[in-house]
């Protein structure tokens, strides 16, 4: 079993792990590692084109 992160979550350990919630949810989804990856890094980069 993976070893889980110490509580409270830091805002950085949170946001990992949405990411890494999102990136599992295009995998389970039919989409290939790389696919997902890619729809991962277009959302991160979407965001933050949007906060600068």
């Amino acid at each position: 079993m993976p070893e889980q992160p110490e509580e409270p979550l830091t805002s950085l350990a949170a946001e990992a792990v949405m990411h890494h919630e999102i990136y599992d949810s295009y995998v389970r989804a039919g989409f290939s590692e790389p696919q997902a990856l890619e729809l991962l890094k277009t959302i991160i980069v979407t965001i933050i084109g949007k906060t600068a």
